[in-house]
């Protein structure tokens, strides 16, 4: 099999993208090519159109400049994109919701950034077993759309997100105890291929495609749609409580302490109410305005106040509790407010085995990693604690599995940073934070005995290996079905960014 210029494939899926260099034609040509092929959906930097669709990211170290960028209106758009970039040998990005913080995920210096969102169609099936949602669409809007039709889909869980980076990671949910990841609840996928055919994968049409696509990130094509099951769904009872952690009934310490019992044993009896989900969050304030600890929370029976989220709503040094029965586009919309676009960002995560001792230290850990800062007062840090407890990871199989290697895991956690700042003289310091956030996370993890080395893709750090994350079965199968449906390494040579499994070799 060949890939660009004769290349045999086992090399064209091995170049880097630097290496593809070689093979791409000057960007003006490249513009030019697709403003002709598409003259309506084509912007210059001279246009305001294309300064909007630059600055439509959530990070600002993700807001590069390319060359021109594409704005489809529909997969044949795409298509048609797609086989011009490929025949002019273009270096191209994709941007869905634009929320990955990584410089490079979803734009480009100096090629062509495809912009999906006017892709932000959103219907439900007459039956009402599915949604169809465009991948340009955000799951705020989403969820706006069908907020009055009593109707339920698993997926994401902050409202800038887009669709598509969901559908290509994985998906943390509310739903997730009882329904798995959002990528194990996709129906169907609609997706242009590198050769500009637009196909569906499922699971009785590219049934590998279908799985390999559920984690497998940037390795395939692009996904114009996604269908989601769909239920009957009034609304959830849910919201936050905010804590204090200097506040005057516990200590720092104290109430860390409350808290890591108080997620360790959530996560262990998940299994017994799957209706109820938690995440919490450490948010230290730049500029001294304070330290507090956030825990959110649903109920997606409804049910007020379940036994499993009593701790939460007794824990003390509380100044905000706000916890009643609500919408879930309204929630995602509430919990959403310390995500706002506009920072400087990174972000990185590490997963390890559901433990006291491992939560613990790891918030000690990584606070010794910020008060070292010489800047700190400049920055707000956020540290995440998410279950993954294993009953989460047992719905796969019933649509064609996915491609995360987590088919059997025990109870787990995810410790996932998002530290932000407005200074870019920040930068290189905080790119030096979050590695040692890693390393330190990982060395108390491997302590204790806890370490896992499965990566949620959509918050790992750009120097992170998620795919690696996935055992050696998912990455071979991974190759196998990139070089199956893309045989000129398109999405391997010409779209730098994403993780990518041509050129990914694993301990």
């Amino acid at each position: 099999m060949k890939g660009f210029n004769g290349v045999p494939m086992a090399l064209a899926l091995s170049l880097s993208s630097n290496a593809a260099a070689v093979y791409t034609n000057s960007t003006s040509s490249c513009c030019d090519s697709l403003a002709q092929g598409l003259p309506s959906n084509v912007y210059t930097p001279s246009t305001s159109a294309y300064s909007v669709s630059i600055n439509a990211r959530w990070s600002r170290t993700s807001v590069l400049e390319p060359a021109c960028v594409i704005i489809p209106e529909s997969a044949e758009d795409v298509s048609a994109a797609i086989k011009l970039i490929t025949e002019n040998q273009c270096k191209f990005s994709v941007k869905s919701g634009g929320h990955n913080a990584n410089p490079g995920a979803n734009s480009i210096n100096g090629g062509v950034s495809i912009d999906l969102s006017s892709l932000n169609s959103t219907s439900l099936s007459a039956d009402r077993s599915f949604v169809s949602l465009g991948s340009g669409v955000t799951w705020g809007e989403a969820y706006d759309a069908f907020n009055n039709s009593n109707i339920g889909f698993t997926g994401g869980i902050c409202e800038d997100v887009g669709v598509g980076g969901v559908s290509l990671g994985g998906g943390q949910s509310l739903f997730a105890p009882k329904r798995g990841w959002a990528v194990d609840n996709i129906l169907n996928y609609e997706i242009v291929l590198s050769s500009g055919e637009i196909v569906n994968a499922n699971q009785t049409s590219n049934a590998d495609l279908f799985k390999a696509l559920k984690g497998g990130n940037t390795n395939f094509g692009i996904v114009t749609r996604v269908d989601l099951d769909a239920f009957d769904f009034e609304g959830l009872w849910g919201g936050e409580v905010y804590v204090n952690l200097t506040g005057t009934e516990a200590t720092r310490s104290d109430v860390l302490d409350q808290i890591s019992h108080a997620i360790t044993n959530f996560t262990t009896n998940n299994y017994i109410d799957t209706s109820s989900a938690v995440q919490l969050m450490t948010v230290y304030l730049s500029g001294g305005r304070g330290q507090i600890l956030n825990a959110a929370f649903g109920n997606t029976d409804g049910v007020e106040k379940p036994e499993s989220i009593l701790p939460f709503l007794e824990l003390p040094n509380q100044v905000l509790n706000q916890a009643g029965p609500i919408k879930m586009a309204d929630f995602v919309h509430q919990v959403s407010k310390f995500q706002i676009k506009g920072y400087r960002e990174v972000t990185a995560s590490v997963t390890f085995n559901n433990d006291y001792n491992t939560i613990r230290d790891i918030w000690d850990a990584t606070d010794a990693v910020y008060n070292a800062l010489a800047a700190k007062d400049k920055v707000d840090w956020m540290v995440s604690f998410i279950p993954q407890s294993q009953i989460q990871q047992t719905y796969a199989a019933k649509r064609g599995g996915n491609s995360l290697g987590l088919t059997d895991v025990p109870d787990q956690i995810v410790a996932w940073l998002t530290s932000r700042w407005t200074d870019p003289s920040l930068d290189e310091m905080m790119e030096g934070a979050r590695q040692q956030f890693v390393d330190e996370s990982v060395a108390v993890a491997q302590k204790y005995g806890t370490y896992y080395p499965f990566l949620y893709i959509n918050y790992a750090a750009s120097f992170q290996n998620p795919l690696c994350g996935y055992g050696n079965d998912s990455v071979d199968f991974l190759k196998t079905t990139a070089a199956k449906y893309d045989p000129n390494g398109v999405f391997q040579t010409l779209m730098p960014g994403g993780f990518k499994v041509g050129n990914l070799t694993c301990a």
